[in-house]
């Protein structure tokens, strides 16, 4: 049984609301009541009576609670005792962070949240991987993408696209292609894996076209493949956060501004998402707190930076 689901709704309960109970918490609204759901699918059982305007526990809702509040009262002790003695401004923190945007945004996180907190250790592995939280000892974790896992609690940071991009001495020797057909003739260098094919979708006025890449350059990470296209070795995809200054002072030039472009089957209007990931067990932990709060905070500052 789902320790954190039980807590939620005792949470739930005794604040009388869903939004009460978000507002205690810190975990959105959304989370709790999906996981009140799942505790329900769980145990078999329907806990709560949901109305537009109040919600009502059940019989057997009114005995599971009475039932494990004891348990939850003492394990909220336990867990009371601990951060008492944790600080905000002190200890350590174990992260995972995606790589390819570290040069642009992780890092200059990192460095205004050690400005800020000179005496809380961060240690950051970059992968791509989703690392369990548990198992491989993390606490926060900074991913791209939909939460796929409902145990985890998900904060929006940032939203993005990836652009095609070039030097302007490769398009000044070579030419700007109009439409994706074009892209045939050019030098293309993309991030992929060893075996893997490549795509390229482009979306215009709702329409969609696929673009198989015969790739001239292939390489792993962006920060490579930025390297590359400034060099003027082809036209290539970056995430637009990581080239937003290159294009500001003229070293990289947007190609084909008028077409989206669609590398994981994002509608025209959805872009990529950088999130601040947290298991529900742990969000009262004052050290996670502090560090989720900042995140929120800055790119909140510097989202125009970002755009």
């Amino acid at each position: 049984m789902d320790f954190n689901a039980i807590y939620l709704f005792v949470q739930v309960v005794d604040c009388k609301s869903f939004t009460a109970a978000s507002v205690k918490t810190g975990v959105p609204t959304s989370s709790i009541s999906r996981k009140i759901s799942e505790l329900e699918a769980s145990l078999n059982s329907q806990l709560i009576e949901r109305t537009t305007r109040q919600l009502r526990l059940t019989e057997k809702g009114r005995k599971f609670y009475d039932t494990i509040l004891p348990a939850v009262n003492t394990l909220n002790a336990a867990r009371q005792n601990l951060v008492d003695t944790e600080t905000t401004d002190s200890g350590t923190l174990r992260l995972t962070a995606p790589p390819g945007i570290e040069r642009s945004v992780i890092i200059p996180l990192f460095n205004k949240f050690k400005q800020r907190y000179p005496n809380i250790r961060l240690k950051v592995q970059f992968t791509g991987a989703q690392l369990k939280f548990i198992e491989d000892g993390i606490d926060v974790a900074l991913r791209i993408g939909e939460l796929r896992d409902s145990s985890l609690i998900a904060i929006t940071l940032l939203e993005y696209d990836h652009i095609l991009v070039a030097s302007p001495k490769y398009l000044a020797t070579h030419g700007a292609p109009e439409s994706p057909a074009n892209l045939a003739q050019h030098k293309l260098i993309c991030g992929t894996n060893w075996h893997d094919s490549k795509q390229w979708r482009f979306i215009k006025n709702k329409k969609t076209i696929a673009i198989d890449i015969n790739e001239s350059l292939s390489l792993n990470h962006y920060i490579a493949i930025q390297v590359a296209l400034e060099q003027g070795m082809g036209i290539g995809e970056l995430p637009s956060i990581n080239c937003r200054e290159e294009i500001e002072n003229g070293k990289l030039i947007t190609v084909m501004p008028d077409w989206h472009l669609n590398l994981f089957n994002l509608t025209k209007t959805e872009k990529l998402k950088l999130s601040i990931v947290y298991t529900a067990n742990r969000y009262n932990s004052e050290l996670i707190k502090t560090f989720k709060n900042f995140c929120v905070n800055y790119f909140k500052k510097f989202a125009k930076n970002f755009i």
